[in-house]
């Protein structure tokens, strides 16, 4: 991490090692971050990304939380989606679309420069999260829009 961080920007850098509880670190930064490690590992970002989304998507949702998803309808997981990404990300809207047995669709409004990056890890964090609560072979697709993104969620039922 010490060489990643070095190989940053110092203001970059200062985001990172001057973060406390009440502040937070914006995700073009993160990006950068992401961009610096993948040099330095040899690894694709866009792959590192993912692995991470997914490790830190795991570990966020212990076993306690693990087993109240698991006796959470769909409709339940789905309406809390806005309320969740509103904790993630200091930009944009997340509105439910529609959503139904074994589907979810979603978008997110407010943030038309909304990176591939943070799309991406919308949709790797929103397909961990599914897996978490016990949804069967969950696959997200998503597409940028004028306004942000729009995501479409399928599981088996």
């Amino acid at each position: 991490m010490r060489e990643v961080l070095a190989a940053l920007p110092a203001d970059i850098r200062d985001e990172f090692t001057l973060v406390t509880a009440m502040s937070s670190i914006r995700c073009t930064s993160i990006e950068r971050f992401y961009d610096a490690a993948s040099t330095i590992l040899k690894t694709p970002a866009a792959e590192l990304h993912a692995e991470t989304a997914v490790r830190v998507t795991g570990r966020t949702v212990t076993s306690v939380w693990r087993v109240l998803l698991r006796i959470a309808t769909d409709d339940v997981l789905v309406a809390r989606s806005p309320a969740l990404f509103k904790k993630a990300y200091l930009q944009g809207r997340l509105e439910v679309v529609r959503s139904g047995k074994g589907f979810a669709e979603i978008r997110v409004v407010d943030w038309p420069e909304m990176s591939e990056f943070a799309v991406r890890g919308l949709r790797v964090g929103v397909e961990s999260t599914l897996r978490a609560a016990g949804r069967k072979d969950p696959k997200g697709s998503a597409r940028k829009t004028a306004d942000g993104a729009s995501f479409r969620f399928d599981w088996v039922v």
